[in-house]
């Protein structure tokens, strides 16, 4: 079942999840605010309801979400060593929730390697993305929202849920990020409206504006500088890349490239623009922003990805120079069609 309302959703979640012991809650690769802030907010709530709650990400977290209250118990399924005693998924799980995530398949080495565990278990997908088709048996899908986590907080208003500090922290995180502290066209009435209630209920707004926008290592400063050098246009295009070689150069880690993304995409007078990352693994993430009439998401599909019509991504297979002309050739048409 396919809901596009969380008041009409609510019960139908709440009937899946009322006789189950144990939860697994995942969420996509390279994980977001929004990301983080859902596994979080609803994974926290869950547990105060009597529930065993597992938080799983593909691989590790951003940054700026290190010291968001219980963070730590997200445990990531990495490639990693470090991350190696991770990859066993409990047993005892008897449902799995899927958060922000428009496919599946976007929670990368998690769906290839355990496909057999994932189809085992009943499944709830929780999300706003356009692209999302509602892969599991009760699914909740609102691409008017914000965020993620704005859907989860209607959706613990609907069950007159104990909002905490630290889930209203979580909750705001996603808000805030989402709509890159409410600057994009996704900022809604209703986001403001839910961010507005989460400050009220306890959401520490400084702590995420500090450690999102006023906390960026050296290292990152150096990396934009370096992409920047790189930055190409064509008409209302503008694109560059970051290189294994660049990062290492500077000792950035790897979610420093997306200063590097939102750096681009306030560029005037562009309608799209597009960050090409290259990957240990040779294989090429790609970021992309547009301006509205301009759909990314779109342009992603084709290449397995997904996302918003103004902000999606996809990964690629390398090299890189052959990435950058494959994905910049839909992106050109995307941007004449639009025109």
């Amino acid at each position: 079942m396919l809901y596009t309302n969380a008041q009409q959703a609510a019960p139908a979640i709440a009937a899946c999840v009322a006789d189950k012991q144990h939860i697994l809650l995942i969420t996509h690769v390279n994980p977001d605010g929004d990301a983080v802030g859902s596994l979080l907010g609803l994974g926290l709530y869950w547990e105060q309801q009597g529930h065993q709650v597992t938080m799983l990400a593909p691989t590790p977290l951003p940054q700026y979400t290190h010291r968001l209250r219980s963070v730590e118990r997200i445990r990531v399924y990495s490639e990693s060593p470090v991350y190696q005693e991770t990859l066993a998924l409990p047993a005892s799980v008897d449902l799995i929730a899927l958060v922000d995530t428009g496919d599946i398949r976007r929670i990368a080495r998690i769906y290839d390697e355990q496909r057999a565990y994932l189809e085992a278990r009943p499944l709830i997908v929780i999300d706003h993305h356009a692209t999302n088709i509602g892969e599991g048996m009760v699914n909740l899908v609102d691409a008017s929202l914000s965020s993620t986590c704005e859907l989860i907080y209607q959706l613990l208003r609907a069950w007159d849920a104990r909002i905490t500090p630290e889930i209203a922290t979580a909750l705001l995180m996603g808000i805030i990020t989402d709509t890159q502290s409410f600057k994009t066209s996704n900022t809604t009435p209703s986001a403001l409206r839910a961010a507005a209630d989460l400050i009220e209920l306890g959401g520490d707004r400084e702590l995420i504006m500090k450690d999102v926008y006023a906390n960026i290592p050296f290292e990152t400063a150096k990396l934009l500088s370096l992409a920047l050098s790189e930055l190409r246009r064509d008409g209302a295009i503008a694109w560059t890349h970051v290189t294994q070689v660049m990062q290492r150069s500077v000792g950035a880690n790897d979610d420093a490239a997306s200063e590097v993304t939102e750096y681009i995409a306030n560029l005037g007078g562009l309608k799209a623009t597009a960050l090409f990352k290259e990957r240990r693994d040779g294989s090429v993430k790609v970021s992309l922003r547009s301006a509205p009439g301009v759909d990314v998401a779109a342009v992603a599909q084709q290449f397995g990805g997904g996302g918003h019509r103004q902000a999606a991504g996809a990964t690629l297979p390398g090299p890189l120079h052959e990435a950058e002309e494959r994905l910049l050739a839909a992106l050109r048409a995307a941007v004449a069609a639009a025109s």
